[in-house]
């Protein structure tokens, strides 16, 4: 059974929701009854979640409200599942024994170089295809052209910003192992031609909380994060000379204002149950481009308070644990990880693309099992 786990996450980023809904509906399905299955074949590990007990529950009846208070109780039902999934393979991953777990994360490493590679094919080939194929079919449409002509990546997504968040979360696990840091050229190559600074800002952020956990901060990694900080700024300027509208980081910055203040209107309107899942609809855009901001939305102050206390009591365990992990990188890599994937959701969506937030939750799995190596053991991964 877990050889299948492997392969469902393993094929899970290349099926995007928005692209191929169909598709994203069949693959749901079937993992949904393949982890129900696996509970009932393997179970979990109850005694390793014991600190989380409250918070799970919380979450859980958070849900359950937001389904009775909902506006449109079909369509959450319907959202219902993409939570129902995560948390199940969030007990699934922290149930792990350690060997399964260290090659969890290495299909989830190869996913990521895998898709990596298919960006940098796009941003070297393939976007000539479609510019191609633009022409032939005549399409004049401003916003398409000019997203081509800026050939910024987004293979198998449907955005530069959601292929430059999942990468954000997958770099941090490439630096597991030292002997294989070769993975983080391509996973680089890839991010950087995304040209998001969202991700470019989360996954600063996420090394600085690497570097800082790892301990004393040596020359080359104050090096290695100024050269992050001026890539940062070359990117910003290069965007802010643009003469494309759309391309410069005001606009955008202006769009997710406005989408920020339409959604704190709904979230005043339904303050303490929200408008349910998956309900959240503004005149422009589907997402509030912050996650915190459109949980509140559709599941109330108890759905943002419960799913943040959950999180940081599991940041709080792991911390405790990291000193006394014989493998303290393997921990400082999976929190950083984590850490990426939530400072990306302030300015973007992929909580809400199950072909990302499922793989998150995983990772998150994986840091709250708090996995210790024997020495032995520490260059098998």
């Amino acid at each position: 059974m877990f050889i299948i786990l492997l392969i469902l996450i393993f094929i899970r980023p290349f099926i995007s929701s928005l692209a191929f809904p169909f598709l994203n509906s069949l693959y749901s399905n079937f993992f949904l009854v393949f982890i129900i299955i696996w509970l009932f074949v393997k179970g979990v590990s109850l005694n390793k979640i014991q600190t989380l007990k409250y918070p799970l529950i919380s979450f859980c009846l958070v849900l359950i409200i937001s389904v009775v208070f909902s506006i449109d109780k079909l369509n959450s039902l319907k959202e219902l599942y993409k939570y129902i999934s995560g948390l199940l393979l969030f007990l699934i991953a922290a149930s792990l024994a350690y060997k399964d777990k260290i090659r969890l994360i290495h299909t989830i490493i190869l996913t990521g170089l895998i898709i990596s590679l298919l960006a940098i094919y796009q941003y070297s080939f393939g976007f000539q295809h479609l510019l191609s194929y633009v022409a032939k079919e005549k399409i004049t449409d401003f916003f398409t052209l000019h997203y081509l002509e800026n050939k910024r990546p987004f293979f198998p997504f449907v955005t530069p910003n959601t292929l430059a968040g999942y990468i954000a979360m997958i770099i941090p696990l490439a630096l597991i192992n030292k002997n294989k840091i070769w993975f983080i050229i391509p996973l680089s190559l890839a991010f950087l031609l995304a040209k998001s600074l969202g991700a470019l800002l989360s996954l600063f952020l996420g090394l600085v909380i690497y570097f800082y956990l790892q301990g004393k901060l040596e020359k080359r990694k104050v090096l290695f994060l100024i050269g992050l900080l001026i890539i940062i700024g070359l990117v910003f300027m290069a965007r802010l000379m643009s003469q494309k509208q759309y391309f410069r980081p005001i606009f955008s910055a202006g769009i997710r204002l406005n989408y920020w203040k339409d959604t704190l209107r709904i979230i005043k309107s339904h303050l303490l149950t929200g408008v349910g899942i998956g309900n959240f609809n503004l005149m422009q855009s589907r997402y509030a481009h912050n996650s915190y901001l459109q949980i509140w939305a559709e599941m109330g102050i108890l759905g943002i308070a419960s799913i943040i206390w959950l999180i940081i009591i599991l940041f709080k365990s792991a911390f405790k644990n990291i000193k006394a992990s014989l493998n303290k990188n393997l921990i400082i890599s999976l929190f950083a990880a984590n850490a990426a994937f939530l400072i990306h959701n302030l300015v973007d969506f992929s909580f809400f693309l199950p072909e990302v937030s499922l793989i998150w939750w995983v990772i998150l799995g994986l840091l709250y099992a708090n996995c210790t190596l024997a020495d032995k053991e520490i260059g098998e991964i």
